[in-house]
């Protein structure tokens, strides 16, 4: 056994932005997560998942859609078909989430519909973990993993 001293490195937001490469980041207090959606054909391992966030000061959402196949943490691995949605308003979101799951209605698909809106990110986490929508790691557990 080693006796190095883990040595904890100092890590700025932006640059954890450009080593991660996220494509949505929650900026709080000024941004809440709003809404994830899944949609999914019978027989295929790939889902189209739409992923949004809600400005607190004008109420615009701003989503990123994309296909990816799901891992065992229902994360997406693969992610293809990136498209995004910025600041538009509420019901211009929905409409487009109507359109997507009435598709996959027509083709025998299913949907699913995770609505946040106004919680914060730690609020959400915990939902996620309660409902076993997700696959999710905070605090102490983060630290054991090397999060």
């Amino acid at each position: 056994m080693s006796n190095k001293k883990k040595r904890k490195a100092s890590r700025k937001r932006r640059d954890l932005k450009k080593d991660l490469n996220p494509i949505i980041v929650i900026n709080e207090p000024d941004e809440c997560l709003y809404v994830i959606a899944d949609f999914s054909l019978p027989g295929c391992n790939t889902i189209r998942r739409v992923m949004s966030k809600r400005m607190k000061a004008s109420g615009n959402i701003t989503a990123v859609t994309y296909t990816g196949i799901v891992g065992p943490d229902r994360t997406c691995h693969s992610k293809t078909g990136i498209l995004e949605m910025k600041d538009v308003p509420p019901e211009k979101f929905w409409a487009s989430v109507r359109v997507l799951e009435q598709l996959y209605l027509l083709r025998g698909g299913t949907s699913e519909i995770r609505n946040y809106y106004g919680l914060t990110v730690r609020e959400a986490a915990e939902r996620m973990r309660r409902l076993n929508s997700a696959l999710v790691w905070t605090n102490n557990e983060c630290d054991r993993i090397n999060l």
